[in-house]
Formats: structure tokens, C-alpha cells, sequence
């Protein structure tokens, strides 16, 4: 995706994150599916296997990815794009909780910074 597209997606799911709540709280019923999962780290064949056997994110179908999206994995900005591509469109059905790879330390160390520095010479 070319820089300017990445930072208009970046711009806009910052600023609908600044005016969500720190803390969401989220319910599930016997009639609606919730898929949660965690520790993505870059590995985007593992959000494409997630994808084709629960469905993609919907109105009707809802995820909570808790954190760990990047680092170690090769095509962690890939999956901040769709997350982040989805997020927007569906704000109220999927969540994005932080983990402890989602901080600049922690992206210094494992990768995620070299790999967009890599991607995006900008």
C-alpha cells in the first residue's frame, strides 16, 4: 500500500481510537459468535487461516484481537493494515486490545521497526 494511503489509515483509526474508552466492555449472547484471538506477530497466513474459517469481520461477525499483531513475523505492517482497514469499518465489532508488543521497545527489539523502516523508506 503506497505511504500516503498507510498514514491516512493510521491518522484515522488514531483519532476513532482517542474517542473510544480506555476500558470496553463486551457481552456475548447464545445467537451472535465472537472470535477471539492473539499473538498474530506478523505471521499473516495465520489472520488469512483465521479469516477463512470464521468468516471475515462483519457486522454480524465480531473479534477481539488481543494484541501481540507485530514483531518477529515478516508481515506485521501488512496486518496493522487489514486490522487496522477493518477496525474502521466495523469500529463497534471488532476490538483491538494492546500487548506488550505493540510499544516502541519492544518493536526496536524484535523487528517491527526495522520492517517498516525497510518497507517504507519514507
Amino acid at each position: 500500500l503506497h505511504p500516503h494511503y498507510v498514514l491516512q489509515l493510521l491518522c484515522e483509526t488514531r483519532r476513532v481510537l482517542k474517542l473510544m474508552p480506555n476500558i470496553t466492555h463486551l457481552s456475548t449472547s447464545y445467537s451472535k459468535d465472537i472470535t477471539i484471538c492473539g499473538d498474530l506477530h506478523g505471521n499473516l497466513d495465520d489472520l488469512l487461516l483465521i479469516f477463512y474459517k470464521n468468516g471475515l469481520p462483519s457486522g454480524q461477525n465480531r473479534y477481539v484481537f488481543n494484541g501481540d499483531y507485530v514483531d518477529r513475523g515478516k508481515n506485521s505492517m501488512e496486518i496493522i493494515i487489514i486490522l487496522f482497514a477493518f477496525f474502521l469499518i466495523y469500529p463497534n465489532n471488532i476490538s483491538l486490545n494492546r500487548g506488550n508488543h505493540e510499544d516502541y521497545l519492544m518493536n526496536m527489539r524484535y523487528g517491527f521497526t526495522k520492517e517498516v523502516s525497510n518497507k517504507y523508506k519514507v
